[in-house]
Formats: structure tokens, sequence, C-alpha cells
């Protein structure tokens, strides 16, 4: 009777053992991709900011500011391995409706590590750009570590330093920050009294910016939770400022932050159990089969021997 009993654990601490890294695995795999039909809609709003208003040419200050951004999935262009999105951002002012830019970006990015792939027509405003590096998210079970960044203004990879853990609506985020020295991106000219310079005529100066850019990423999906940009644009001219073109921190407003946090639920719950818990779990009761298994068929022969 032990003996049967015996074989019968261990054909179930077989069954867990071989169960726990499937689930590790081909599971959890699975479950770990962005999706192909991935859609989303995101606000950031600026207080107090700064923008050159190039139809009325004039500066405005203290305004708010608001930059819509669309990011829908091409799912004629994605694989199972990789994701193709389009990006549409618009800012404008939220006070006058006033448009004050709009950009586009379009990239391939591996579903599961969320880094740039050199394919399907990347670009960035209609120009045709190879990217590299993190494109919009970041890993499943993002690491606290440096990152690099693909930045889309001066279309370099920046690095996306870790700087902490912090809480987010309640929910554990990973803070990174991405820092964008000084850069020339562009020439502008202008006319010398918009630049507050003497004489008549124009000038022609650089066009310089930087930013500061802050992820704050739930790290089981590698999903942004939410997202500041503190962006800076002027002109130089011979090296001095002459014109503040854009002075603004852009910060997720409370309904992207809540509806971001909502849509990463499933799988900061999920993901962790069939990745970790569940086969750590199986792990142990298979071994623990096994283990009793070999006690009852120890024991049962020594009954035997004994009879």
């Amino acid at each position: 009777m032990r003996r049967t009993v015996a074989v019968v654990l261990i054909a179930f601490g077989v069954f867990f053992l071989a169960a726990a890294p499937m689930m590790r695995t081909w599971m959890s795999s699975s479950l770990m991709k962005t999706p192909l039909d991935y859609y989303s809609e995101t606000v950031n709003v600026a207080e107090g900011a700064t923008y050159f208003n190039i139809e009325d040419v004039e500066l405005v200050e203290d305004a708010t500011l608001e930059a819509h951004a669309t990011i829908r999935a091409d799912v004629a262009s994605s694989t199972d391995e990789i994701v193709v999105w389009d990006q549409f951002t618009w800012l404008k002012d939220a006070e006058t409706d006033f448009g004050i830019s709009s950009t586009s970006r379009r990239a391939g990015h591996d579903r599961v590590t969320g880094e740039a792939v050199d394919c399907c027509d990347s670009m960035v405003n209609e120009e045709s750009v190879v990217q590299s590096g993190q494109a919009w998210k970041f890993p499943f079970f993002t690491e606290q570590r440096d990152y690099d960044f693909y930045e889309t203004t001066v279309q370099e990879v920046v690095p996306m330093e870790f700087q902490g853990v912090e809480a987010v609506e309640g929910v554990e985020a990973y803070r990174f920050v991405q820092t964008v020295e000084p850069t020339v991106i562009d020439e502008r000219t202008l006319p010398r009294s918009v630049a507050g310079l003497e004489g008549d005529g124009d000038v022609t100066g650089d066009e310089v910016f930087s930013i500061t850019r802050t992820y704050w990423i739930e790290p089981t999906t590698g999903s942004p939770l939410k997202v500041s940009e503190d962006q800076n644009r002027v002109v130089v001219v011979d090296g001095e400022e002459v014109l503040t073109l854009l002075d603004a921190e852009l910060v997720f407003d409370d309904e992207s932050v809540r509806n971001a946090v909502a849509n990463s639920e499933q799988g900061r719950t999920v993901l962790p159990l069939l990745h970790t818990t569940l086969p750590i779990a199986f792990l142990v009761v298979g071994v623990g089969f096994v283990g009793i298994a070999v006690v009852l068929y120890v024991s049962g022969r020594r009954s035997d021997h004994h009879n």
C-alpha cells in the first residue's frame, strides 16, 4: 500500500516540478508582451509656462499649456515579436487654444524589452530616422539601473538614470531621469527688434534645446505611470540668449496618471504570480511530494523485510 501511495506521490511531484519552469517561461512569457492593439491618450499640463507666439510676434508668459499625445499601434505592420507605434502630439495654449507645435513619431520596438527596432519606416516628424535604446516604455520586470533611452528632438540615445523608488497613486514606481544638456538643433532667423537687438533687418541665431525628462515606471510591466518633461528652447545669437521659444514643465494630468495606473493593474498582479509565486510554490510542493514518496517507499521496504 505504501509503495502504491509513494508511486502516486512521485507522479504528482514530477508534475509539479515540471510545471514550475513551464509556468515561469511559457505561461508568463505569453502574457509578458505589449499588446498588438495598444492605444492610449495622455495629456501633459504646464502651469506658469512661457512661449513665443509666432502669429502675434509676442512673448506669452504665465500661460497654461496642454500637450495632447495619442499613441496607436499599427497592427498590420506589427509581428509576434515587434509592435509598431505611431504617436502624434499637439501642444497648445489651454486658455487661447493657440497651437504652439505638433510632432509625430513612428517606431517599432520589441514587445518584451521595449527596445527600438530598425524597421517599419521609423521616423520623427516625417523624417526617416533610425532609432535605438528604449523607445517609449521599459522592459517587463524593469531593473534598478540606468537604461539607454531615445530622445527624439536631438535624435540621440541619452541615458535614463535610475534615481529611486516612489509611490504613484499608491503603486510602487521606479523613477528614471533623462537630462539633455543644451543642444543646437536648428537655426532661427528673427527680426532684430524681436530678438531685442539694435538695428534694422534680421538676425540668424541657433535654436538651442534642453530637457529634463522624468519617468515613473511600474517595474513589472515597464509602463510609465507618470511623465514629466521640463523643456527649454531658446534662440542664441553670439553666445547670448535673445529669445525664449518655450519654457515649460509638462506633467501628466491626474486623469492620465489614473488611467496609467489602472491599465497596469492586471500586469502587475498576474505576472508576479505566474513568474515567481506559483513557480516557487509548485517547486516546493513537487519536492515535498517526492520527499514524502521516498520516505514511504523506504519505510515500506523495511516493513516487507521485517515480515
